[in-house]
């Protein structure tokens, strides 16, 4: 059985954003009950050197949309770039629900059709990395995904946010 390329990043990405957008709106809540400044669960690291909940979300959405960009044959130079900007829980939410459209709406069929496509990207001062279509997805976007999803879900863990597995898988 053949799964295409289109269905695994497509459909990955909005389960995750589903899951991102749930315990988001429930941290929201967490913190009208008990009186908490947003900031106090947005500005949450869960070590010193590592970004906060507020940047994992921006980062995530951002890199959604141009690896779908990127899965479309987008040149390098027309990537889109999104302002790093949400500086509440509704302005994050609204900006996964805004990434989630773009990401659905590139289109299968280019996608699909670029699994063999070269794609090469930055990945630190004076690096890059160059991977065919079907390992950037499988290999480099899908955990690139989880991983900041996951973060931003134990950062709401962390903070005592009553959040569970279903919640993160977006069910």
């Amino acid at each position: 059985m053949t799964i295409a390329l289109s269905r695994i990043l497509k459909g990955s990405t909005a389960q995750a954003f589903r899951g991102l957008s749930t315990v988001l709106a429930k941290a929201k809540a967490a913190a009208e009950t008990a009186g908490t400044a947003e900031e106090a669960y947005l500005g949450a690291r869960l070590f010193p050197d590592m970004n906060d909940l507020k940047w994992q979300v921006q980062m995530i959405t951002e890199f959604a949309v141009r690896g779908a960009a990127r899965m479309t044959g987008t040149a390098p130079d027309a990537l889109p770039n999104l302002p790093m900007e949400g500086e509440s829980f509704d302005a994050l939410i609204e900006r996964v629900a805004e990434c989630a459209e773009k990401v659905a709406a590139a289109d299968e069929a280019t996608i699909d059709g670029n699994a063999d496509m070269k794609i090469s990207m930055p990945v630190g001062p004076g690096q890059t990395m160059e991977l065919d279509g079907q390992t950037y997805v499988l290999s480099f976007f899908l955990p690139n995904l989880f991983f900041h999803i996951t973060t931003a879900y134990n950062l709401l863990r962390m903070q005592g946010v009553a959040i569970g597995k279903r919640d993160y898988m977006g069910m």
